[in-house]
């Protein structure tokens, strides 16, 4: 696990979000940052073959269709904007993702959009 790749992607990836997100784990579990920050971001967000653009679409589908509009979708949404993709870019992949994981999932992820939006 690689602490300083982690530490450099995670921000390369959630932008300014990042510090306060991993202060926020880091007061409530140490370890759980530490697998977040070595393993998410110094491991699997570190290796080849995908851009981050692709990354990023691929963890927001997979929370918007198991139901997670939470944090984790919060976080990955400023994620999505911060590696190149349009508010209007995102708002198809949830009108898109309707045919797939249904309406109430996508209600709560385009609630969570706005939220982010309105935050930046």
């Amino acid at each position: 696990m690689n602490t300083q790749q982690g530490k450099q992607r995670i921000v390369e990836i959630l932008g300014n979000n990042a510090d306060a997100i991993i202060d926020n784990f880091q007061t409530i579990s140490p370890d759980f940052a530490k697998y977040v920050v070595d393993f998410a971001y110094g491991d699997l967000y570190s290796r080849s073959g995908l851009t981050d653009k692709s990354r990023e679409i691929a963890v927001v589908s997979s929370l918007i269709g198991q139901g997670k509009t939470g944090l984790p979708l919060h976080a990955h949404f400023l994620g999505m904007l911060n590696v190149g993709w349009t508010k209007e870019e995102i708002i198809e992949l949830i009108i898109f993702l309707i045919g797939c994981v249904g309406f109430p999932s996508c209600v709560e992820a385009l609630g969570t959009l706005k939220e982010v939006l309105e935050q930046q």
